[in-house]
């Protein structure tokens, strides 16, 4: 599995749904089990590819559902390595969100 994998299989689910965090980091511990990578790394770039390509946003749940966080791609990203650094890299649900934009919607497989 590569980061384009991660990334058809979060949009995916996203289709349903807002994605909480956990998938992405357990999909990159699965990716290095092939590839020896650090899945911190994995799981970044991945992150990295969703943002910066306009896919999904990250957010929060809150009173109105889903909020997405403001910033630029490369500060949500850090926001978000941070939040898992807090976590350990094992946020059970707690750390963030992630939902899909109409450009990762069209990019899900169907």
């Amino acid at each position: 599995m590569n980061t384009e994998c991660i990334i058809q299989e979060l949009l995916e689910e996203g289709l349903d749904d807002w994605v909480p965090v956990d998938p992405l980091v357990g999909l990159a511990q699965e990716t290095v089990e092939q590839s020896g990578r650090d899945f911190r790394e994995v799981a970044t770039e991945t992150l990295t590819q969703l943002v910066s390509g306009g896919l999904m946003q990250v957010g929060d749940l809150g009173d109105s559902g889903f909020e997405a966080w403001s910033g630029t791609p490369d500060a949500i990203v850090k926001r978000v390595v941070s939040t898992l650094e807090e976590f350990d890299w094992r946020p059970q649900g707690g750390a963030c969100w992630l939902a899909n934009t109409g450009h990762g919607n069209s990019r899900a497989p169907r």
